[in-house]
């Protein structure tokens, strides 16, 4: 019966990417989640928590949370918004910059890894079904 379950699948899928994902960026200590959340701030300097929350398709509560850790490592910090005294926007620090460019190139090498079985086809069809799936 399992074999038929998407969402089983999709979940041993995630685990074996996810140790993989660990495995590449380990020494970094950047969680998937934080991962993200540095790519889109980087992609959007001084976008706000709210703003990031539904980008990443999260809790507010848990964009709060994300932000706070990359601010403990130094890699990120909210700097009063230029055009709203009322919130924050987030910004990359100086060294997050750096640890993100680094990033992307672990994370580039570890997703041509875990999809190296699949031709080229397959790699976009497989990121267009799953983009159905969590877009409805």
């Amino acid at each position: 019966m399992l074999d038929d379950i998407v969402g089983y699948r999709l979940r041993r899928a995630q685990v074996l990417v996810y140790q993989d994902y660990v495995r590449t960026v380990g020494s970094l200590d950047i969680r998937p989640a934080q991962f993200a959340a540095m790519t889109i701030i980087g992609a959007n300097p001084g976008l706000s928590q709210t703003t990031l929350a539904a980008t990443m398709g999260i809790d507010r509560s848990g964009a709060v949370i994300l932000i706070d850790a990359l601010e403990e490592k130094a890699l990120a910090a909210r700097v009063p918004s230029p055009v709203d005294r009322r919130t924050y926007a987030i910004v990359l620090t100086d060294k997050g910059q750096a640890t993100l460019a680094q990033l992307k190139q672990l994370v580039m090498e570890h997703d041509d890894r875990v999809t190296a079985c699949l031709t080229p086809e397959e790699r976009v069809q497989l990121n267009a079904l799953l983009l159905r799936l969590y877009q409805g």
